[in-house]
């Protein structure tokens, strides 16, 4: 083994002066206006390699290259050189280098900031939203002059905004300017409960004690759309010492996410010995139906009632809590029906199917599962493997043989290379079926199909 490590080191030193006396020249091709503009990590020495051509074609991306060199006195010459021939767009490179840790870099950066920035358009200023936001986040800018100018700049040009300019910046720089306007004087104040993003209109309960935010306030975000927003205000107010009543409780437990429904089912009990439960039985229409919540298997035949003529959510929760508490009452239900409503009525019905249900009541669902999604065949050839593997090779095969697209084709393969052990038996007429289906798959695309053919013959063998 050391001779050969040593023949390999022989023949490295021998080589190392042929590689180094062959010129690096890297190339300038990938940079352009649009890929520098967000790039604000980068270093880069491909100055000097594209003065000779970009030095007389394209002076100005020339400078742009140069901003973000490896040497200061580069970034310090190209900067100047922006500075005294700046277009529109320039700014982007100019506001960069206010990071730069080379004061001879950073002083003609900030010197710019403090008498241009002011004057820069709408546009610039929301084109460059992510660089400022960059430059903010700097901990060496957090007392610097052109960083407070910026920040300055921006709470006076909002104060002159309209709403929707505001809420036309991106969810960040929107959330940066409330903040910069709550550390002042507030003027942004009363749009954030009108921000789009729930991040920010949690703004109030992070930067305010719960009795600092308004009744009005309060009023807004315990109707808040999001259900994030309404349980971040329901613990700040626990955290504040402060017990919600009775109606603020009730008002939750029949809240339509269940999460929120079971605070509210906790408090009640806890802090006014409410039982939810017999609440709910004395509701009507949707609410009657949270019962749901607790799950007990005399209540079964309101969870099919709820299942067949609820809401949406009505049929889900329903659903749910039947294949938990009393799932052999699930046969009772329409399931093709069921299959076709969406993706998450799907996932509680595919793990049971197998145990509910016959293999010829499988094989009739194959039409819904099919139309229910682009996937549904893939769902139904895996709800049939888990009923029994040999019906999922007959029918596997006769998919295989369609020339199916490359996801189900490999669905099906996956499962019969990963198949470990087979504890059913083969009856004389499912094996006569694969058998002839083996012997097509080898005509149909023998090189394709020839490896999952031997693989099955054997398999078949020893069933």
């Amino acid at each position: 083994m050391f001779r050969r490590l040593k023949q390999f080191l022989a023949r490295t030193l021998v080589a190392t002066p042929q590689v180094s006396n062959q010129q690096y020249i890297p190339s300038t091709d990938e940079f352009t206006f649009e890929s520098l503009w967000d790039d604000y990590e980068r270093r880069t020495w491909h100055y000097d390699y594209a003065k000779p051509t970009l030095g007389s074609s394209n002076p100005r991306l020339l400078n742009w290259i140069g901003s973000v060199d490896q040497s200061g006195y580069t970034r310090e010459k190209c900067l100047r050189a922006l500075i005294a021939n700046r277009e529109p767009g320039d700014e982007n490179r100019i506001l960069l280098r206010l990071s730069d840790w080379v004061p001879q870099v950073q002083v003609p950066s900030r010197e710019w900031v403090l008498e241009h920035f002011r004057s820069l358009s709408s546009d610039a200023v929301r084109a460059n939203q992510r660089l400022i936001l960059y430059l903010s986040r700097k901990d060496r800018l957090g007392d610097d002059a052109g960083m407070h100018e910026i920040q300055r700049n921006l709470l006076v040009r909002t104060r002159a905004m309209a709403p929707s300019e505001v809420f036309g910046f991106t969810p960040m720089f929107r959330r940066f300017i409330f903040t910069l306007s709550l550390a002042d004087d507030g003027h942004l104040r009363p749009w954030i409960l009108d921000d789009p993003e729930p991040f920010n209109r949690l703004l109030l309960l992070s930067e305010f004690e719960f009795s600092e935010i308004t009744a009005d306030e309060r009023r807004c975000l315990r109707a808040d759309k999001s259900v994030f927003v309404r349980r971040r205000l329901f613990h700040t107010q626990l955290e504040a010492g402060i017990p919600p009543d009775r109606d603020e409780l009730m008002a939750l437990a029949v809240d339509p996410n269940r999460s929120l429904r079971e605070l509210g089912q906790f408090y009640l009990k806890s802090n006014y010995g409410d039982d939810a439960y017999r609440i709910y039985r004395a509701l009507k229409g949707d609410e009657f139906f949270y019962i749901a919540d607790f799950a007990r298997v005399e209540d079964a035949d309101h969870f099919l009632e709820g299942v067949r003529s609820g809401s949406r959510s009505t049929q889900y929760n329903c659903l749910r809590t039947l294949a938990s508490a009393a799932p052999e009452r699930l046969k009772e239900l329409w399931i093709s029906a069921l299959i076709a409503k969406n993706r998450k009525f799907r996932s509680v019905l595919l793990p049971l199917l197998p145990r509910l249900l016959s293999l010829e009541e499988i094989l009739a669902l194959r039409p819904a599962f099919e139309e229910s999604s682009p996937h549904g065949a893939i769902s139904f050839l895996r709800v049939l493997e888990k009923k029994s593997f040999w019906a999922f090779i007959d029918e596997g095969l006769a998919v295989l043989l369609s020339d199916p697209e490359p996801a189900l084709r490999q669905s099906i393969v996956r499962a019969i290379h990963s198949k470990a052990a087979i504890y059913e038996s083969l009856s004389s007429h499912r094996r006569e079926s694969i058998s002839n289906k083996i012997s097509k798959l080898r005509d149909h695309d023998k090189k394709r199909n020839e490896g999952v053919a031997d693989l099955l013959e054997f398999t078949i063998k020893k069933a």
